[in-house]
């Protein structure tokens, strides 16, 4: 049986997400039409917000969950081998 998540480990991820989303905002907004002095308050702004929702995400949903969303989303860990693929493979 399945156990269930809180209320507030959903809600925890589900802030943690958009604030990922929310990094897009500065390499969208220098194409927009805008003012300069525009675009710096929304990159700005965009970007204090993200870190808000980041961390009360966190707070939501437990440091072991932020901790693997942001190793899923570092670029240095792409080419790793998960833990449980390195014992299945045995090189010769």
């Amino acid at each position: 049986m399945k156990s269930k998540k809180s209320i507030f480990y959903k809600l925890g991820l589900t802030l943690i997400i958009v604030s990922m989303l929310l990094w897009i905002t500065p390499v969208v907004v220098p194409f927009i039409p805008i003012s300069v002095k525009a675009r710096t308050g929304i990159i700005t702004v965009a970007l204090i917000v993200s870190e808000i929702l980041f961390w009360t995400g966190v707070l939501l949903a437990g440091r072991e969950v932020a901790k693997k969303i942001r190793g899923y989303i570092n670029p240095k860990n792409w080419r790793k081998k998960q833990p449980s693929e390195e014992g299945s493979h045995k090189e010769e």
